[in-house]
């Protein structure tokens, strides 16, 4: 290594497949990070089977069941990354799994729901708490993206990460907004000419979209145009979604389009012509959606939940997530009063221009360069 070079073992597992909030900004590290060569030369790892053209040119595989490594690395701290990893000074994990290695760890902490709200882990998240805590106990640097995690973060894996300087916040920015594509032909002819509140998420409890569901039946009546849009794939909640959406009138319950998982095109095809995005969340670790509605022009409600207050700010209308007639009222209000919609809009275009891959970049940068001279 050089002075002026730090080489990084990244990982861009997240860019695989189906691209949920983890992806789309590991997306935008990667890309803000490839922006600083020659003083910061990234070296793009993926761990599983399989692989396809979305991982960047010159990615190393590391070619063993992803959920079999899960396995071993939340239990022990045996199966070294090192025989599999790229020459590098620095390894950035930037979705929670990570194994033993003799270099300096960056390690990318989105959220700790699985440690907040147990109940909802699944099978893979359900092992991240050991993967921290050995990551942890080996001397990883954790990389978080709020106060608000970082706090919870040593409440919940520490204490004494913030006093020995482990823990640094450096925020993430809007993913890059691919361009707009055609909606799926039933979903076109849905959403045409009509105003719709818009959720976009997988269908997981701390969504809270049973809530929104109702939120939405108790002003369909008042606006007959009006449409809920639920996107995003179904998940452990599609059944509490459903049954919310038989509890609504039935011609009020036509009005809920649920389409599925979108691709990105037709996703911000869709959050651009939305009239309201509706975050009501129980919990997120940073919450991207309200910054890319803001980007679009799109006045956002969100919960005053997690982090979601700290990185949406002033840009959106923040609620209590358990209040059903405050999302009601707020939703009625951004749907009917232009002025009032144009205000948040502004306010929200505002805001989200402090955030940029560029800074989230150079942070992780800082960072890197702090480890490699450490080793």
């Amino acid at each position: 290594m050089t002075a002026e070079a730090v080489r990084v073992a990244f990982d861009v597992t997240p860019l695989l497949g189906f691209r949920t909030g983890m992806g789309r900004s590991t997306a935008g590290m990667w890309e803000g990070i490839a922006r600083l060569r020659p003083s910061i030369q990234p070296r793009p790892y993926a761990i599983g089977m399989t692989a396809d053209g979305t991982l960047p040119a010159g990615t190393r595989p590391i070619r063993v069941p992803t959920r079999a490594l899960i396995q071993v690395w939340s239990r022990t701290n045996r199966v070294s990354m090192d025989r599999w990893l790229p020459a590098a000074e620095v390894v950035h994990a930037t979705n929670f799994t990570v194994g033993p290695t003799r270099r300096p760890v960056l390690l990318s902490v989105h959220d700790i729901g699985f440690l907040l709200h147990p109940s909802t882990a699944d099978a893979v998240t359900s092992t991240f708490p050991g993967m921290l805590r050995r990551a942890i106990a080996r001397g990883a640097h954790l990389h978080v993206t709020t106060s608000q995690l970082a706090s919870e973060v040593e409440e919940h894996l520490g204490p004494g990460l913030l006093a020995a300087g482990r823990i640094t916040v450096v925020p993430f920015a809007v993913p890059d907004l691919s361009d707009p594509g055609p909606l799926p032909a039933a979903l076109a002819a849905a959403v045409a000419g009509r105003p719709y509140v818009l959720a976009l998420g997988d269908q997981v409890e701390r969504k809270n979209l049973p809530m929104l569901v109702e939120a939405f039946g108790r002003i369909a009546g008042g606006i007959a145009d009006l449409l809920l849009v639920l996107a995003g794939p179904p998940g452990p909640a599609t059944p509490a979604v459903r049954a919310a959406m038989e509890r609504l009138d039935p011609q009020v319950a036509a009005r809920v389009v649920v389409p599925g998982a979108l691709d990105d095109p037709a996703r911000v095809t869709l959050l651009a012509g939305a009239t309201v995005l509706a975050y009501p969340s129980l919990y997120e670790g940073f919450g991207l959606p309200p910054l890319e509605a803001m980007t679009l022009g799109v006045p956002a409600l969100v919960s005053r939940a997690g982090a979601l207050a700290e990185v949406a700010g002033p840009g959106a209308q923040l609620l209590d997530p358990t209040d059903v007639d405050g999302w009601a009222g707020a939703l009625e209000r951004l749907v009917t009063d232009r002025a009032h919609r144009q205000e948040r809009v502004a306010a929200g275009r505002r805001h989200v221009a402090r955030f940029t891959w560029d800074a989230t970049a150079a942070g992780l940068a800082d960072i890197y360069r702090r480890l490699a001279t450490s080793s």
